[in-house]
């Protein structure tokens, strides 16, 4: 059975995308899979806007190790990173630098309220030590916005680094690689970029990435210079996922006909046309207006319902939602309208729920 996937990536993808994965085999030294990695890596600058002061680092893992690789790499043995904490990878981001004994701060609010910059104005102004700021663009645990522009804005005042982690935003959510102090942006191919998972990657800026050059690597296999340098002349550290890459290419001729402006605005309209219909159904959305994301929606659980049969009632229906992350889980759960989903799917989704939320057993009497 093909499901209707409403967790946030992996993604629904297209036929071509898929087929794309049955290439011949390959060796990943030939010139044949270099244009394939150069082309994933050209493709990615010019979609995201980078031009030619920015480059594409690939790695192949999940969207964690681009995040881990920016942060280990980036931060200078003498600096201090300033983490924005309101959610799962907020604190995934504070968690890493600790792994990897990077001295950290934190600048901590509820998963419903994005980063306020003048907190992270006055942080900046206390701490001279803090030389890099990092957040994530779209917390994934409610689907809150934090204001990257804004920040990036307060941190270049300050002569301080920003690190973005924009894992399901990229090429969903509007997203300037222009912005002043922006050095780095970590996403990966199975998110809005609606490829498969194996891949992520860092955008980064070549004057951060040259900087990188001799110093002592925190990671063997994470380290962001270490796979730019040979990337970059078309080879590469280690083994990488072949037939991976050659879905994610075809993922962005996709999206390059889509265009970002249109796939962006698509996504919008599937977020419009959910919420509408859900809250037709009573349903409330847990994150307030100004600070909503058009990729994910948290709603509170109706009144007896449990996640659990919630979630199996809408499986039979062939759709595939996504429960909170701890404490959330009991009171809450999560729609996400990435991938190749339309406001036709959108509207199939709210019916569905509409019969789930009617359906014996899934509503406590």
């Amino acid at each position: 059975m093909e499901w209707i996937l409403l967790n946030p990536g992996p993604a629904n993808t297209t036929k071509s995308v898929r087929q794309a994965l049955v290439t011949p085999d390959l060796c990943h030294r030939e010139p044949e899979f270099f244009r394939v990695m150069r082309s994933c890596r050209e493709r990615l600058v010019r979609l995201a806007g980078g031009g030619a002061a920015w480059s594409a680092v690939l790695f192949a893992g999940s969207g964690t190790a681009a995040v881990e690789a920016a942060i280990a790499s980036a931060m200078p043995a003498d600096g201090t990173l300033l983490v924005v904490v309101n959610g799962v990878y907020g604190d995934r981001i504070l968690r890493i630098a600790r792994a990897h004994r990077i001295p950290v701060e934190t600048l901590a609010y509820d998963i419903f309220t994005p980063v306020d910059p003048g907190d992270v104005d006055r942080r900046l102004a206390e701490r001279p030590d803090l030389s890099h700021v990092a957040l994530i663009h779209h917390e994934t645990t409610t689907g809150l916005l934090n204001p990257v522009a804004e920040v990036a804005r307060v941190a270049a005042r300050h002569g301080r680094r920003v690190i973005v982690d924009a894992m399901s935003s990229l090429f969903g959510e509007p997203l300037d690689l222009g912005l002043p102090a922006l050095d780095f942006v970590m996403a990966s191919a199975n998110k809005c970029l609606q490829g498969v998972p194996g891949i992520a990657f860092v955008l980064a800026r070549r004057q951060a990435l040259e900087a990188l050059a001799g110093r002592p690597p925190r990671s063997v296999y994470l380290d962001v210079h270490t796979h730019w340098a040979l990337q970059e002349r078309d080879n590469t550290p280690f083994t990488p996922a072949v037939q991976v890459l050659h879905a994610m290419e075809q993922a962005l001729v996709e999206l390059e006909a889509e265009t970002v402006p249109g796939r962006i605005a698509r996504y919008a309209e599937n977020a419009r046309v959910l919420r509408e219909g859900m809250a037709g159904l009573g349903l409330e959305i847990l994150v307030p207006g100004a600070a909503r994301s058009s990729i994910l929606t948290t709603f509170r659980l109706p009144g007896g319902v449990g996640y659990d049969a919630l979630h199996d009632a809408m499986k039979r229906r062939g759709y595939i939602i996504y429960a909170g992350q701890g404490d959330l889980r009991t009171y809450a759960f999560r729609v996400s309208n990435m991938g190749t989903l339309t406001p036709v799917d959108m509207r199939g989704v709210v019916e569905a729920f509409a019969q789930s939320l009617r359906e014996p057993g899934v509503r406590a009497a």
